[in-house]
């Protein structure tokens, strides 16, 4: 009733103005298209146009302080006088910032907020650094930031998920602010976004359920696509790359080069108030291993309109086509990039289909509402040696997000959110899922140094006609600022994830593994807690915490030793604690930058009194920048991995040597030429040294790749 009262509640009608601007560079004048304007203690804000004019209507008459927000620049603030019926002009130069890290993050409150009134850690990778390191997809760039590992195409925050073998995801993945997680078997499909499309991408670590329900047990991945800005505009993009051979004749298992090539085609308009984008590309490879190719065909739209009395739509559509070979395990540990011999011809298609539409009404300064309608439908056809599969999976689902400001430093965010799920499966059978929650918010600041946040979302979810699973996961967050650019923070948190269809109704065989259904599977839950700093200066940007979560019924894959097949049960209670600190800084006198990021976890196994399997005590990244020009900027990086610990499957033999762990140390370069203000050439270097390893039992880490990219806008 809370809900639909303030959804159709009109507001008293106040006297309003408008305030217009141009925002430019302080060093050439130049426009800066997608710089936020915010007015500080409200709901209302906008970004500029190509030609770097923004303009915000209905702005109540009084004193009212802007800020302009960009992330290559100093933030700057103006304090003005808005007059009834009139606009005010007010226009920013912006300095340029050694840092271009996000201002603005939307992932920990479900709005536009300042990084660093965040209670909880959110690490934000820019446009910039997406570019930098040329990128196929998104999971070639999240394993450079603290804590984030990808172990075969599963993601791992701070030691969360380790490895599921397919199934599940303890980390939720958004596209802007959308679900894109398949509902039978909660696979992440990496390839689902162009990189070249990305503004940025923002991971919260820690438990998000309390906002994002199910799936958000670890933390969310929320990746930020560009705005339509230009009147017109088109990109062309070709890539390609070569991987190295193995160093041992016998490892090599063809004579043929090993490519990698894409291409790219992307046209955006704008007539007016409607802009409209639409881009085709496809991604071909052989692979760094026997069966490892992939051919992926890709088509993406978005469509954005903005309404009069401060109202916008924007649809975004995207489409892949992916198939590709399976690689389960090795030939041998001779042949370590071969495929056993009956698997030689087994390939995987898919296909991925997500559409999303937003409406955004500002309705006042103090009051906003949301619509988000989300279709995200998968399907795969599997032709193995040792089976053959189908699914199809499909989700409808909506929300319904209202935002009321009491009073100037105080927010208030609630939310109805539901969805259907659907299945059809030879290995799981035809499903039906249902998803039903309520979420509320509550941020205000005291004597505007100390920020209170209080959280509480209730989920419904059913898989047939199995019992009802309801979990009510609130969250609590305090934030102390210490000195304009010094906060502290602390957080504490509830969360679960509920079995996805594959684990609870699997029965099938993978190479050597038979796996069994389960339909008594229980949600996972975690409490979670951490306390932080941040720090920012103009030279230098310190974020760090030290975190502590306890996990309990963890779904794990267990080998039953009556009959010898593969059960997900709820077997494990764990303690995952550990620390984590980034550190950015400008070097003095030469025009480079540094950042170094390093991670510790202690995972624990509670009920095996053991470590957890699949984790890495130790991560450190270690990233170098050289800007020699505004045409040619130079880096490397280096990440490391301590050894894993415990696997579950095939133990290390100290005896033989069989199935030896080693840590992980991999070097890469990249190159960044913008030949003039249309053409941009990108060279990277992946693993330069040829480092070999072991990615998880019997699969070798990528080898060697050298890619080059062509971008061209006109």
């Amino acid at each position: 009733m809370l809900l639909f009262f303030l959804w159709i509640s009109v507001p008293v009608l106040a006297q309003t103005g408008r305030i217009a601007g141009r925002i430019s560079s302080a060093v050439d004048n130049e426009p800066l298209p997608g710089t936020n304007v915010i007015i500080r203690g409200s709901l209302l804000g906008a970004a500029t146009d190509l030609g770097g004019e923004y303009y915000i209507d209905r702005v109540p008459a009084r004193a009212v302080t802007l800020e302009a927000l960009n992330i290559g620049f100093q933030p700057k603030r103006k304090t003005i006088i808005v007059t009834p019926g009139e606009t005010v002009q007010v226009d920013f130069q912006l300095q340029p910032k050694v840092h271009k890290s996000p201002e603005i993050v939307v992932t920990g409150t479900k709005r536009a907020s300042r990084k660093m009134d965040s209670p909880v850690t959110i690490a934000t990778i820019s446009e910039d650094q997406i570019r930098l390191r040329n990128p196929v997809t998104i999971a070639d760039v999240l394993p450079y930031e603290s804590g984030v590992q990808i172990i075969d195409g599963q993601l791992n925050i701070r030691g969360s998920s380790g490895y599921a073998r397919g199934a599940g995801s303890r980390v939720q993945i958004l596209v802007d602010g959308f679900p894109a997680i398949a509902f039978d078997n909660g696979a992440i499909y990496w390839d689902a976004i162009p990189a070249q499309n990305i503004e940025r991408i923002e991971i919260l670590k820690g438990p998000g359920s309390a906002l994002y329900g199910s799936s958000a047990m670890g933390g969310v991945v929320n990746i930020i696509t560009r705005q339509i800005t230009s009147t017109r505009k088109s990109d062309v993009t070709l890539g390609g790359g070569i991987y190295a051979k193995p160093g041992d004749e016998r490892q090599v298992w063809t004579d043929r080069p090993m490519l990698q090539e894409d291409w790219r085609v992307q046209h955006e308009q704008r007539f007016g108030r409607l802009g409209f984008a639409l881009g085709v590309g496809q991604s071909i490879s052989s692979g760094y291993r026997q069966n490892g190719w992939y051919r992926r065909t890709l088509l993406n739209g978005r469509l954005e309109y903005a309404l009069p009395d401060n109202r916008s739509l924007m649809s975004r559509i995207l489409y892949i086509n992916d198939s590709h070979g399976s690689f389960t395990q090795w030939c041998s540990s001779i042949k370590p990039f071969h495929t056993p011999l009956n698997t030689v011809d087994d390939q995987v298609l898919t296909n991925k289909l997500q559409w999303s539409t937003l409406y955004n009404h500002i309705v006042s300064a103090r009051h906003s509402r949301q619509l988000r309608l989300n279709v995200f439908r998968t399907s795969f056809d599997n032709d193995m040696a040792s089976n053959t599969s189908a699914a199809t999976s499909q989700t409808f689902s909506g929300e319904v997000q209202l935002d009321y400001r009491p009073g100037e430093s105080h927010y208030l965010t609630a939310g109805l959110d539901a969805g259907i799920n659907q299945v059809r499966s030879d290995i799981w059978g035809d499903r039906r899922g249902t998803d039903l929650a309520l979420f509320l918010q509550n941020e205000m600041n005291i004597l505007t140094l100390i920020g209170l946040t209080g959280g509480l979302r209730w989920d419904i979810h059913r898989i047939d006609d199995a019992s009802i699973q309801s979990k009510v996961n609130p969250k609590f967050g305090l934030t102390l600022k210490l000195l304009e650019q010094l906060t502290l923070r602390g957080s504490l948190g509830w969360a679960f994830r509920a079995p996805v269809a594959a684990e609870m109704f699997i029965e099938t065989q993978q190479y050597l593994f038979q796996v069994k259904p389960n339909p008594d599977l229980q949600s996972e839950t975690s409490i979670a807690g951490e306390v932080g700093l941040y720090w920012q200066t103009y030279f230098l940007t310190l974020d760090a915490a030290i975190f502590h979560s306890h996990y309990e019924q963890l779904i794990e894959p267990i080998l039953d030793p009556d009959d010898q097949k593969i059960q997900f049960r709820n077997i494990t209670e764990a303690v995952i604690q550990g620390a984590e600190i980034t550190v950015d800084w400008k070097w003095p006198f030469i025009p480079a930058s540094s950042r170094v990021s390093y991670t510790y976890i202690d995972p624990r196994d509670l009920t095996a009194d053991d470590v957890l399997a699949y984790r890495h005590h130790h991560s450190l990244v270690i990233s170098e920048q050289l800007i020699l020009s505004d045409r040619l900027s130079l880096g490397i990086d280096y990440r490391y991995l301590s050894k894993m610990a415990r696997v579950q499957l095939f133990p290390e033999n100290s005896k033989t040597g069989a199935d030896q762990r080693v840590p992980i140390h991999l070097f890469g370069g990249f190159c960044n030429i913008n030949l003039n203000k249309s053409l941009n050439l990108s060279l990277s270097v992946e693993n330069l040294f040829q480092y070999n390893y072991v990615m998880v039992e019997r699969n070798m880490g990528p080898l060697r790749l050298v890619k080059l990219r062509m971008n061209y806008a006109f």
